[in-house]
């Protein structure tokens, strides 16, 4: 009923929207009453408001030279909370840790928030839209910095947007990374420069790191390699020191094998050669035969 509700009472103003426009409100009302409706059952964000402050970030700016405080009052707009050690941070594992957040459900990575869900789409200004919006998502240059586009307005939001997210981490938190990646985090990596540097104590009170290897191949890097020494490295000097570190974990062969059980992770085996999923399927088993019979 409340999805209806807003619809009428939205509905004359979104009708004199651009498509943009009307596109982001959309979302934006889906987020709060069907993707994550918690954070808003007392009281929930005013979408056209929202909107507002998002076009006004990058309304008839350049193409490639967008400020990123441009973004500062839409992002501070569309903060809501997240659950205490429900933070995970990733590195070139991007469908994976999608699938292992499950849109908040399990835990929250910066697209799952409602500002990085209003974020996720192309989009730039124009001079010659009246809203000073790019309808043509075509013409956007998109999120890569390159030498003659190092700013572009979506790499502009997702900086920023990253900064912030990473500063209200509190509790344990994850890192996702790919084992397969020669290099899976650097000095130069998005975490790195956006993220790591803002999870200090006593806010952060430990990093769990998840190496995802979904591949026959052997992995390039685990646990013992330079990636987690540079993480560590940084932490400590944030001074959080409680640093954990697996390699396909239960949690995240759990999460993924049970949509698509025919993945490489999913048939891991032990020493003994005998499939690591189905042994642990078979004492699920027999421990609720046990539960029946006694």
């Amino acid at each position: 009923m409340i999805s209806w509700a807003l619809l009428v009472a939205f509905l004359p103003l979104v009708m004199t929207l651009s498509p943009a426009g009307k596109e982001f409100v959309g979302k934006c009302l889906y987020y709060q009453t069907t993707i994550n409706p918690e954070p808003f059952k007392n009281r929930m964000k005013n979408c056209s408001e929202l909107w507002e402050s998002f076009r006004e970030a990058i309304a008839f700016q350049s193409l490639c030279h967008v400020d990123r405080q441009r973004f500062v009052q839409f992002i501070n707009d569309s903060q809501h909370d997240v659950p205490q050690s429900k933070f995970i941070f990733w590195e070139h594992v991007y469908d994976t840790v999608m699938k292992y957040s499950y849109r908040g459900k399990r835990t929250f990575s910066i697209a799952d928030t409602l500002t990085g869900f209003l974020g996720d789409t192309k989009f730039c200004g124009s001079n010659s839209s009246a809203d000073g919006v790019e309808q043509d998502r075509s013409k956007c240059p998109g999120y890569d910095q390159t030498p003659s586009c190092p700013s572009s307005a979506e790499a502009a939001f997702w900086s920023t947007s990253s900064e912030y997210f990473s500063r209200s981490a509190h509790g344990e938190v994850e890192l996702m990374l790919n084992a397969s990646s020669p290099a899976p985090i650097t000095n130069e990596s998005y975490f790195s420069r956006w993220e790591l540097p803002n999870l200090r104590a006593p806010r952060v009170t430990g990093v769990r790191v998840l190496f995802a290897h979904n591949t026959a191949l052997p992995p390039r890097e685990t646990c013992s390699g330079p990636s987690v020494q540079l993480v560590k490295n940084v932490l400590n000097t944030n001074g959080v020191t409680k640093v954990t570190c697996e390699v396909n974990p239960s949690s995240l062969r759990f999460q993924l094998c049970s949509e698509s059980p025919g993945l490489p992770i999913c048939n891991t085996c032990d020493t003994n050669g005998t499939s690591t999923l189905y042994r642990q399927q078979i004492s699920f088993i027999l421990i609720a035969f046990f539960i029946y019979m006694f």
